[in-house]
């Protein structure tokens, strides 16, 4: 017998973390051999406080008799994204085809039904794994895939990170707060993220301005990350022309997560995206030895940031592939029976 119902993370207590973190450890055994899992209690930290920028969340929880056999977490986005809702559905690999993760996902429509989601997203199918023959089934298209790289520190060789800073330009850091001489120029350069191609995604980047920025970086201070930027400054204007970020989580100090990397159009073509993320290589295990890992994402249709990332000796994982289906067409008869 199958039990679905919402899962708390206020009132889990060490027994529900542990039995939701045993699903998602099974999954990514099978599904991403050899990869780290996320330690038990980055996920206790992450489900208790939702990390900034993908809106409020929530979670279900499948249960087979007394076992916990799925998960369900939903984001909402806002603004922008105020129509798409967010799904990533994990099924233990020893409950699989046995209908668990296509009753979860039905049972979470109610709730993005009552947020007027009008279309449904997962970031998180991995290619080629059962977890993507199980989103054909039900009808989802594949909107874009998603390059998965990393670099080891061990096993990277600095040299790759000995880069100049073109001639017209400087190299700016800082850890949290923009400077408030760069911070509209800085604005500008983020919103440059908008030509990264999203394929068929109904997500849309984020229009950044000086006040969304100040919004976001109140954001990651409430969660304890330290966000990292290194940007190009043009020595002549004196604007931002590009940028990498990197944040860095209190309850996993090991590991950094590159996030947006973005140069801006009249600005292309200094290797300026390789300079400013080299920096930050630097500068991080400057400060931070102990870092092992950084990791990134980047679109298939960006061959470029993905060359850039190679040259700096980050090797490439599975990709993953983002599925769309619409919310009504999930209440359909065939996807019921999938």
């Amino acid at each position: 017998m199958v039990t679905i119902e919402r899962f708390d993370p206020l009132s889990a207590g060490e027994a529900g973390f542990a039995a939701y973190h045993a699903v998602l450890a099974a999954s990514r055994e099978t599904d991403r051999p050899g990869e780290p899992v996320l330690p038990l209690g980055e996920l206790a930290g992450r489900l208790t406080r939702p990390l900034p920028g993908m809106g409020e969340a929530a979670q279900w929880v499948a249960y087979r008799g007394n076992e916990l056999a799925a998960f369900a977490e939903v984001h909402f986005p806002d603004a922008e994204n105020a129509g798409i809702g967010l799904v990533d559905v994990v099924v233990h690999p020893a409950a699989r085809r046995s209908g668990i993760g296509t009753a979860l996902l039905h049972a979470v429509v109610p709730e993005l039904r009552a947020r007027n989601r009008r279309s449904v997203e997962g970031w998180q199918v991995v290619a080629g794994s059962a977890g993507e023959r199980w989103a054909e089934a039900l009808g989802f298209r594949p909107v874009r895939t998603i390059v998965r790289q990393v670099l080891v520190v061990a096993e990277a060789e600095r040299s790759r990170w000995e880069v100049t800073v073109p001639v017209g330009y400087r190299v700016v850091r800082w850890t949290g707060a923009a400077p408030a001489d760069l911070l509209d120029s800085y604005a500008g350069a983020r919103a440059a993220i908008h030509d990264a191609p999203l394929g068929d995604s109904g997500y849309r980047w984020p229009a950044w301005t000086a006040e969304r920025v100040r919004a976001a970086e109140a954001g990651a201070r409430s969660q304890g990350l330290e966000q990292r930027i290194v940007a190009a400054v043009h020595e002549e204007s004196g604007e931002v022309a590009g940028f990498t970020e990197v944040c860095v989580h209190p309850r996993r100090p090991d590991w950094g997560y590159q996030r947006d990397t973005a140069v801006v159009a009249g600005h292309r073509g200094h290797g300026l995206g390789r300079c400013v993320k080299a920096h930050m290589i630097r500068w991080l295990l400057a400060e931070r030895p102990g870092l092992r890992r950084i990791s990134t994402t980047t679109g298939a249709e960006n061959a470029h940031m993905i060359r850039v990332n190679r040259e700096l000796g980050l090797s490439s994982l599975p990709a993953v592939i983002a599925v769309q289906q619409d919310l009504d067409a999930l209440l359909s008869p065939d996807t019921r029976r999938a």
